[in-house]
């Protein structure tokens, strides 16, 4: 105690205390039924507007990849389609593993394109939480490494965000809302364009892109205890983006135009409607209930490249709670349809869960299943079609042990899946001597399926938050693309991963505070009948990933915070069996930012890859996509009336 004193003192005559930061116990929404952080029964990060906004993080995927325990990476060069990893499964097929949610509406896909995080704007976030190795009772197929659940804002008054910065980069935003007893009513859009980093092979030309999105949310309180909710929420994004490089070239010149492959230009198209509504019977039962229908289009640029889908999803949710007792039934359904490739798939999903959450004393539980009927249709524009169709359970169990009123134990085990997506049944295969396109039915392969353990210890005081997780994942049938040319879809009959997690930020004044989330994986291929590939590692994974920063206001107005990425090296994306001569280099990434406020204005600038460190994506010997590659830098200003 005289140590901490000392301390505090030292730093209070260095640095002035003042009420600035400010550590805040959260309340888990994500999941079906709400419960503290402190006694949450599984592992969980939670970050706030707050965060997010001091961030100054220039979308969701440059906050996940900095400031969580997430990994984001531009797929093949795609900044604004990247692919998502967490827990070890790979920066190649990661994605896939996570559920992630808006609202409540699944954004996964029913093919290999990831979830579209560009379409969410930073500035329309209320609100980041992150189940790791839980969720698949509430959110069912791919939910094997966990869920990222966003929530977004409903505006009051008017949000303005604008900024401008390196390589072209400009920004805007307008939200603006309004609530009163019997309606509360939502807009926002924004407008992101970049001249890029990298040359075309057109010589004259950067890999630009460019992004929109517009959102309206509207509430009716028609009576006491109803809501009736619907929104629209539109995205339009063209981007284009560069071929990977060899390592001579990738260190001689990041931003030259490649010679291995091409550029891509593409389009993504979305408009999506929502309907809901609310209403609770009484202070114990309530209901609500949602429809999503989205409409979604993506484009190369070529009548071959088009593909159209129609995405119809719904859930419906009864809840209980009287005292110490919670408990949740519900049921859920996705109907995905792709139009293109010479084909209309389909892959359809419907489920039913419950869950029950119990406390008693010191003692928090929790318990629940799902079923989920998952059904495919191929119907090729020539030939016969295919169909096929799963049934698959989910369940999970955890326990809270509450120490004191600051400290607490939990455990948890979850079972989880993964349904194949419409595109793990085929492959186009590239075979010598030609190279020419040949599209292969790989066959139904096996739904993917994962026990995972978790084992953790919080300890939350007001200037301290502290969590440290131990967890195991044992799977079976582990879908992977094996790469090359001639890769096809294919199981891994046993893998694992292993490690620890450690989350701590430490408020040392009321103005002055560091932070740190640090991972520890080890993934392992043990066994596989069918290939040569046994006793390996996983491929696009890091044993160390570690975010870490430190936050100090010299005055009231004003907030400096530098953070820094740092994950170690691993084997390229591709190489399953560990023999490329060439791994995934280390990632580093030192970022400053700078805010002043004054009453509704803030003024902020942030510098990006402070140190200029050169970052890259290995996909496989001598085949590099650079990312994040040089200081960037953006200045701005926000404002709220």
């Amino acid at each position: 105690m005289k140590k901490t004193t000392l301390l505090t003192l030292i730093c209070a005559t260095l640095f002035g205390a003042k009420d600035i930061f400010v550590l805040e116990q959260q309340t888990v929404t994500a999941a079906s039924l709400e419960q503290d952080e402190l006694t949450y029964t599984a592992p969980i990060e939670i970050y706030t507007a707050a965060d997010m906004e001091a961030s100054k993080s220039k979308n969701i995927y440059d906050f996940l990849n900095h400031e969580t325990s997430v990994i984001t990476l531009p797929a093949f060069g795609n900044k604004f389609a990247q692919k998502i990893d967490m827990r070890g499964y790979g920066i190649g097929d990661g994605y896939e593993n996570i559920v992630v949610v808006v609202n409540g509406r699944r954004m996964n896909n029913v093919d290999m394109v990831p979830q579209l995080l560009a379409s969410i704007p930073m500035e329309s976030v209320r609100k980041i939480e992150i189940l790791k190795g839980a969720g698949s009772v509430e959110y069912g197929d791919g939910a094997n490494a966990g869920v990222i659940s966003i929530t977004t804002n409903d505006f009051t008054g008017v949000n303005v965000t604008v900024y401008g910065g390196s390589n072209g980069t400009g920004y805007g935003s307008l939200g603006a809302g309004y609530a009163d007893d019997l309606f509360s009513f939502s807009a926002f859009a924004d407008y992101f364009e970049t001249d890029g980093q990298r040359d075309l092979q057109s010589g004259d030309k950067k890999d630009s892109g460019r992004s929109k999105n517009g959102s309206f949310d509207l509430r009716l309180y028609p009576a006491e205890k109803l809501e009736l909710r619907t929104g629209w929420a539109a995205t339009r994004i063209n981007t284009n983006y560069a071929g990977a490089l060899t390592k001579a070239e990738y260190k001689d010149d990041p931003t030259q135009a490649t010679t291995l492959g091409w550029d891509t230009n593409q389009h993504f198209d979305t408009d999506l409607w929502s309907f809901g509504l609310g209403y609770d019977f009484t202070s114990e039962w309530s209901l609500d209930a949602n429809v999503f229908i989205e409409d979604k289009a993506s484009d190369y640029g070529s009548s071959a490249s088009k593909a159209e889908y129609d995405y119809d999803s719904g859930d419906l949710t009864v809840k209980y709670k009287k005292d110490a007792l919670q408990v949740a039934v519900g049921t859920s359904f996705f109907n995905g349809q792709r139009d293109g490739y010479g084909s209309r798939t389909s892959k359809d999903n419907l489920a039913g869960f419950v869950k029950i959450d119990y406390a008693y004393n010191q003692h928090s539980f929790n318990a629940g299943g799902r079923v989920e009927e998952v059904a495919y249709e191929y119907r090729p524009e020539t030939g016969s079609n295919l169909k096929d169709d799963e049934t698959l359970q989910a369940y999970e169990l955890g326990y809270n042990y509450k120490l004191t009123k600051e400290q607490a134990l939990f455990a948890s085990f979850s079972h989880s899946y993964q349904a194949p997506n419409i595109d793990r049944f085929f492959a186009t295969t590239y075979p010598p001597p030609t190279f020419a396109p040949v599209v292969v039915f790989n066959g139904f392969i096996d739904p993917m399926k994962a026990n995972t353990y978790n084992l953790g210890y919080n300890y939350f005081i007001d200037r301290n938050k502290f969590k440290a997780v131990l967890f195991y994942a044992d799977i079976t049938d582990e879908i992977y693309y094996t790469g090359g040319w001639t890769g096809v879809n294919t199981n891994l009959d046993e893998t694992s991963k292993f490690g620890f997690e450690l989350y701590d930020k430490y408020l040392i004044l009321e103005n002055l505070y560091v932070s740190g989330n640090y991972t520890y994986i080890e993934a392992e291929i043990e066994k596989d009948d069918n290939t040569n590939i046994e006793d390996k590692t996983l491929p696009g994974v890091s044993k160390h990933n570690l975010t870490a920063a430190i936050g100090y206001a010299p005055s009231g107005g004003s907030t400096l915070i530098i953070s820094h990425t740092y994950r170690s090296s691993a084997y390229a994306a591709e190489d399953f069996e560990n023999s490329f001569d060439q791994k995934q280099e280390v990632y580093n990434s030192t970022d400053f930012t700078a805010s002043y406020s004054l009453e509704n204005i803030e003024l902020f600038a942030k510098v990006q890859n402070l140190f200029d460190e050169d970052n890259g994506l290995w996909i496989n010997d001598d085949t590099i996509y650079p990312m994040n590659f040089e200081r960037t830098f953006i200045m701005g200003l926000n404002g709220k009336f």
